[in-house]
């Protein structure tokens, strides 16, 4: 007579969790906020010019400064939202919902990208002059 294990023996335990979702909700988060400081930089970049064509305020660069800060915030948020979606695609293995997290944050910055990148050039443009 030989010796059966028991079924349970044979059947491979299922991984609980939701590997990559924090790196998926940290990925659709920074998607949806970059646009948003892209936006704001325009007016402060409008603001650095009509700042310095003003004869009363001649060297005030606070506006540009802060156009120049919220453009920068545009980009790295553009940065972080590709890299942690990458990360939460490559990192769940399977279709979970740290996948679909990852794969929905990559889609909102595919639509973004091209409007930041038009919005960052053109507050840096807004400043070619001085």
């Amino acid at each position: 007579m030989s010796y059966q294990p028991p079924i349970d023996y044979y059947q491979q335990t299922q991984r609980t969790g939701n590997r990559g979702l924090g790196a998926g909700i940290t990925s659709i988060i920074a998607a949806v906020l970059s646009p948003i400081a892209a936006v704001v930089s325009i007016p402060l970049g409008i603001a650095a010019i009509a700042s310095a064509m003003s004869r009363y305020n001649q060297g005030n660069d606070a506006w540009w400064v802060g156009a120049l800060v919220l453009a920068g915030v545009a980009v790295v948020l553009a940065i972080v939202a590709v890299v942690t979606g990458l990360i939460a695609v490559f990192r769940a293995g399977r279709m979970n919902a740290g996948r679909i997290t990852g794969i929905i944050g990559l889609a909102i910055m595919g639509v973004n990208i091209f409007g930041i990148v038009f919005m960052v050039f053109l507050v840096l443009g807004s400043g070619q002059g001085f």
